[in-house]
């Protein structure tokens, strides 16, 4: 029977604070100011997911100790799987790092067989559902979740955006998630069994951002650099305590944030939007639009306006404009547009 310590019970309260955002709505707004530096959350879905997910590690983590119901279980299975925490936090490091890259090397993959720019955010349109992803904020793991939950019949109105848009583009590749989830899952939570109380807090913390992160934002989001940060501080600190163990994680960190920002100033077109619409139909009409050039080539026109929209306000006139009138589009970024 699991006996209850402080950590169990604050796992209980977050499952049932969950429960509670789930059910209510006059926490949303406290909830996702709160949330929001940290999950890049416009919605409280993904405030739901980490109660509900951190809230499950810190009141189960016992049964994955060396003496618990599956910690026995697992150890007994082979003496290369005996509970070690920092051998199962370094696995679990392992295995987010290598979901991650296979995420981007899915993003590459997928511009390359349509033929359309890599540097650039693609949207996607099926049926009533369409989805974006990019390099910078992916969401080709999200497309297996948007999958699995319409191949079950399960419905998802169209205003929850699934990613079941990109599964055409991203199956049968993304379906390995399926399996790194739960490694990571159950990894992480054996890690946890061996920490002192404040090392499980940030561990299920960083665990779950992680989790999050691969899901809804790929390896440059910031709830994946948070985890990331999170899980290689924990597995680096030495006994006694010294800010020199928090360097490596800091370089680490370091050179994922450079990497993003490199990735944003080079894919930037400060001077023109760029739109490539993928298999247009012959009522493309852009009205409204300050449109410099159209060029077709093959399947695809390549439309040109002037780059003093914000990106994100131009995707979502796009979104709409374009819905129903092509199979997707892809569209420049200028990363400055952020900054006026």
């Amino acid at each position: 029977m699991l006996r209850l310590n402080k950590l169990n019970i604050i796992g209980i309260l977050m499952i049932l604070f969950a429960v509670l955002l789930t059910v209510t709505n006059f926490l949303s707004n406290a909830v996702l100011s709160l949330t929001h530096p940290f999950l890049e959350g416009s919605s409280q879905g993904k405030s739901i997911i980490l109660f509900t997910v951190m809230g499950s590690l810190l009141l189960f983590y016992p049964l994955f100790k060396s003496d618990g119901l599956f910690g026995k279980m697992i150890s007994s299975l082979n003496p290369h799987l005996k509970i070690d925490s920092q051998k199962y936090l370094k696995f679990t490091i392992i295995t987010i790092f290598f979901t991650y890259l296979v995420g981007l090397f899915i993003e590459i993959w997928i511009r390359i067989k349509l033929g359309i720019p890599i540097l650039t955010t693609f949207i996607s349109y099926d049926s009533n559902y369409f989805s974006s992803t990019s390099l910078t904020h992916s969401h080709v793991f999200k497309s297996v979740l948007g999958f699995v939950l319409h191949s079950s019949g399960i419905y998802v109105s169209p205003h929850v955006n699934t990613g079941i848009a990109l599964a055409q583009y991203t199956l049968p590749i993304s379906l390995i998630v399926l399996i790194t989830l739960p490694l990571i899952l159950i990894a992480g939570i054996t890690a946890l069994s061996g920490e002192k109380d404040i090392h499980k807090v940030i561990l299920a913390f960083a665990l779950t951002l992680s989790l999050i992160g691969i899901l809804d934002g790929g390896l440059f989001s910031t709830p994946a650099m948070i985890g990331l940060l999170g899980l290689l501080s924990i597995y680096f600190i030495k006994k006694p305590f010294s800010l020199r163990n928090l360097v490596k994680p800091s370089i680490i960190l370091a050179l994922l944030i450079i990497l993003r920002l490199s990735i944003g100033i080079v894919g930037s077109n400060v001077d023109i939007h760029e739109i490539t619409i993928i298999n247009p139909s012959d009522n493309i009409y852009l009205e409204g639009y300050d449109v410099s050039s159209i060029q077709k080539e093959g399947n695809k026109m390549i439309v040109k306006i002037p780059g003093t929209i914000n990106d994100k306000v131009l995707l979502l006139a796009l979104k709409d404009d374009l819905k129903g009138k092509c199979s997707g589009f892809t569209l420049s970024w200028d990363i400055y547009t952020y900054f006026k």
